[in-house]
């Protein structure tokens, strides 16, 4: 049995510089988190940078499918499947993801709460 190594794998560098921008966007939220000692908006930095891993991970899972069958490819499809798995990258960290903003939010907060590690949103 002979497997096909030749997967298409199509890196769109414009997606690339989108997941950068939003990774230094995390930084300074988080920094201004830090200064204000916000919970609160930690976590919720903390689930948008879970959103972009979760984004980074459909992209590459996509990319590693065979691009024959019914609907060609074209670029409005890479469009609109681009957009799909964003948003349902959003709504999955939004909810209750899958743990790594918890996480992050746990780990980030030892940092800077005044000795109380409370946390607003998990249950």
């Amino acid at each position: 049995m002979k497997i096909n190594t030749n997967l298409p794998i199509d890196i769109n560098p414009s997606y690339h510089q989108k997941d950068k921008a939003q990774i230094e966007d995390f930084k300074q939220i988080l920094e201004k988190a830090k200064e204000n000692r916000d919970e609160k908006k930690l976590m919720e930095t903390c689930k948008q940078l879970e959103a972009v891993f979760l984004n980074m991970v459909f992209k590459t899972m996509r990319s590693t499918v065979q691009r024959d069958g019914f609907i060609p490819r074209s670029f409005e499809r890479e469009m609109f499947e681009g957009m799909l798995d964003e948003k349902v990258a959003e709504n999955i960290a939004m909810g209750q993801g899958i743990g790594l903003a918890q996480q992050m939010y746990k780990q980030l907060s030892r940092n800077f709460t005044s000795g109380k590690n409370e946390d607003p949103d998990i249950e």
